[in-house]
């Protein structure tokens, strides 16, 4: 399945609101939206994942690299409502621990 980005705002925070399968063939649409996020001035990112059912290991690099660029320049990554085999492929590579990961725009 094709990845699909739309992008949105919750409180002044972009939203890439991811649909499909994040793998090693979608990486080029994720990392150009991310250093296009990344040189502007937001306090955070917000991934929502509840409508992306898979996720290889090269999408999580991609993920983990983008952590780290953002926590040098003070700024957050939040995953919100990942579910199923993301949510436990996340917690299984204890990234939920470096990552925030939130059920509910409230949260945010």
């Amino acid at each position: 399945m094709n990845l699909k980005i739309n992008t949105r705002k919750i409180k002044g925070v972009p939203v890439l609101e991811m649909k499909g399968e994040i793998t090693k063939e979608s990486l080029g649409k994720i990392t150009n939206k991310l250093e296009t996020i990344k040189k502007k001035k937001v306090r955070a990112v917000i991934f929502d994942m509840s409508s992306t059912n898979f996720i290889d290991s090269h999408g999580l690099g991609v993920f983990v690299h983008f952590w780290h660029e953002m926590t040098k320049q003070k700024k957050e990554l939040i995953f919100l409502r990942p579910l199923g085999f993301v949510k436990q492929l996340l917690a299984e590579t204890s990234l939920s621990r470096i990552f925030r990961i939130v059920d509910s725009e409230e949260e945010i």
